[in-house]
């Protein structure tokens, strides 16, 4: 910093001073400054651009020209900050100076970043907005970028994300436009499904006969062979939000050979109803025709199961049986609701986890016995009692894929990570982009999963290297879960447990029912026991299986098979029965819950009262016809 005595101007250069610096001249100016103009405006003005605002202008005969600010917070005051300048052709210099002997300010610079941040800061903002992350994401590089580079720690420490979202939603509106869509719904789906073809997807639209309700197909020609090869449990669900007509959007989900889970086909249906959604199965069957599931693991939406009782209808109609099997955290979930007392809670998970069937029946009658509700008994009795095959573990124990997958986890990750590229105010057209987006981000993950299947070995302390040596003999996958599985070993020390005393390379544990793999015991009794079960007889027994094929190997093979009793036509037509009205009422309130998120008490209201009309008359028949019999 140079002082000239005889004009009493400060001169200054940027290199010379700190943000902070800068920011403390520019406060109070105590003393003139001459800075280039053009340094002023880049690194000086937007930097104290939320302290001052403009107050007048005035060019003079000769040229030049002053400009007067004044502070934010007290704009009816002139300010005592003065900007001149010279004719553009002229221009090297800005003088800024105080203006009249105006006062001080009354407030600190703090006070003032509160009440309206620099242009560096938001600039800084809209840089990282259009990365399109999300708001706490961007007040986090924000702080950190101008903490660490730009040394302005006070000037983003009060930084909100609030404010990040506005600014967000201002810059991301322009470039968001192709993402709204046609207003006219008919050509969004018109120019979607161009988009989708454009693409290298297979689409079908269709329309449901004597139903107002509609939907499209697209799969992608990959997504075909992946259903194909791997369709033999295929993961199903919806999520809505994705656009603003609220089509719902079904996704099928597969794990592949490298044990990643890719993507299988996608629907969107304009209404969530087993007509509807059991259309769409069907198309998908025809683009892959073959595509046999033998199960599918939903959550407990009765829609998707009558949906899929009606696509694949099993051996009456000469097919392969196909079997709804339930997420079991999605029956967790809803226990925590329903069944609301905790000892009766923790007995149904028990029973949730028997390896036998009549294991699973006998805790679910303990349950029932010891509940001392009421409500909740009756709830168990009609809800869990006869579908024990759907939600409970011992009906998968002749599977090991089928204990390996026991959730819709990877299908919800998958919809959670596209949800946050989504928006309700998108149209049809803007989901599909973001989706498009999405699967082939997956189908490239995928890429190098599978580049690491064979090639990569991983790197472990503390085990023997002829264990390792074997180890690296299986994909990487495998070598990370025997690994843990060794490691496990030394737990067991510790808590003070003896060798297992196997005989045999059979084993009762979790780990080696769902994987057919050394555990942790086998392991334990290898190294510290007296027989040394792992030979490399042994050894090349279990690489082999994987020597021609990966994670797939687990689809048909079996430990034991299970013979279930044949169900009666009348069972089956209970059964029926069941699922129609679930499917119903599950429809009743998913139209209620649309109908209240649009915040108009009137309109809900009114579909209450039209519901309880059509229901009264129906509900009260019932009741006396039963008091009649009775």
């Amino acid at each position: 910093m140079n002082i000239n005595p005889s004009t009493s101007t400060m001169s200054t250069t940027s290199p010379t001073l700190t943000t902070n610096q800068k920011r403390a001249l520019l406060f109070n100016i105590n003393e003139p400054l001459e800075i280039p103009i053009q340094e002023f405006d880049n690194d000086w003005w937007p930097f104290v651009s939320n302290i001052w605002t403009g107050f007048s202008y005035r060019n003079h005969v000769n040229g030049n020209s002053w400009k007067s600010f004044t502070c934010r917070f007290t704009k009816h005051n002139q300010s005592s900050l003065r900007k001149e300048g010279i004719p553009l052709e002229k221009q090297q210099k800005v003088r800024v100076e105080r203006y009249n002997d105006s006062p001080d300010h009354t407030h600190s610079l703090d006070e003032s970043e509160k009440l309206k941040r620099s242009q560096v800061v938001r600039t800084l903002v809209e840089q990282e907005a259009l990365k399109n992350y999300r708001p706490p994401a961007i007040v986090s590089a924000v702080k950190e970028f101008a903490t660490e580079k730009l040394g302005l720690n006070e000037s983003v420490k009060e930084l909100r994300r609030k404010e990040v979202t506005n600014i967000k939603s201002k810059v991301r509106g322009s470039l968001d436009t192709h993402l709204i869509g046609n207003p006219n719904r008919e050509l969004d789906i018109q120019e979607t499904i161009i988009f989708l073809k454009k693409q290298g997807y297979l689409v079908e639209r269709y329309e449901v006969i004597h139903k107002p309700t509609s939907g499209f197909v697209f799969i992608h020609p990959n997504q075909i062979n992946n259903l194909e090869q791997y369709g033999w449990l295929t993961l199903i669900d919806s999520t809505h939000k994705t656009n603003r007509y609220d089509f719902r959007l079904f996704t099928l989900h597969i794990r592949n050979t490298y044990g990643y889970w890719d993507v299988g086909a996608h629907f969107f249906v304009s209404n969530e109803d087993c007509d509807t959604v059991s259309k769409a199965l069907k198309i998908i069957r025809k683009f892959g025709n073959r595509w046999k599931p033998r199960y599918f693991l939903a959550d407990q939406s009765h829609v998707e199961a009558n949906s899929i009782k009606i696509a694949f209808p099993g051996l009456k109609y000469g097919e392969q049986e196909c079997d709804v099997i339930f997420c079991t955290v999605h029956v967790m979930r809803t226990w925590m609701s329903k069944i609301y007392d905790s000892k009766t809670r923790q007995k149904m998970i028990q029973a949730m986890h028997k390896i036998t069937k009549v294991g699973c029946e006998s805790i679910i009658q303990q349950a029932i016995d010891e509940c001392p509700v009421p409500t909740i008994k009756q709830y168990i009795k009609r809800n869990f009692m006869k579908n024990t095959h759907q939600w409970a573990l011992w009906a998968r124990q002749h599977s090991p894929l089928l204990l390996q997958v026991t959730t819709t986890n990877p299908l919800e990750s998958y919809h959670s990570e596209l949800k946050k590229s989504t928006s309700p105010k998108y149209g049809l057209i803007g989901a599909c982009h973001k989706i498009v987006a999405l699967d082939e981000k997956k189908h490239s993950d995928s890429e190098y999963v599978s580049f690491e299947f064979h090639t990569k070995n991983i790197s472990a302390i503390g085990i023997d290297h002829v264990i390792l040596h074997e180890i690296h003999k299986f994909p990487f996958p495998v070598q990370q879960m025997l690994v843990n599985e060794f490691n496990a070993v030394q737990g067991r020390i510790e808590k003070g447990k003896p060798t297992p005393g196997l005989i045999s390379l059979n084993c009762n544990c979790l780990f080696f029912r769902r994987f057919l793999l050394p555990c942790r015991h086998i392991f334990h009794e290898h190294v510290y026991g007296d027989i040394k079960l792992l030979t490399v007889d042994i050894w090349e027994k279990f690489q082999k299986m994987f020597e021609e094929a990966g994670f797939e190997i687990y689809m048909h093979r079996e430990l034991v098979e299970i013979e279930e009793p044949k169900k009666t036509e009348a069972e089956k037509a209970a059964e029926n029965r069941r699922l129609t009205i679930n499917e119903l009422m599950e429809r009743t309130r998913d139209i209620y819950w649309r109908v209240e998120e649009k915040n108009n008490p009137e309109q809900t209201c009114m579909f209450i009262q039209e519901l309880n009309t059509c229901l009264e008359p129906v509900l009260n028949n019932k009741i006396n016809e039963i008091l009649a019999v009775e």
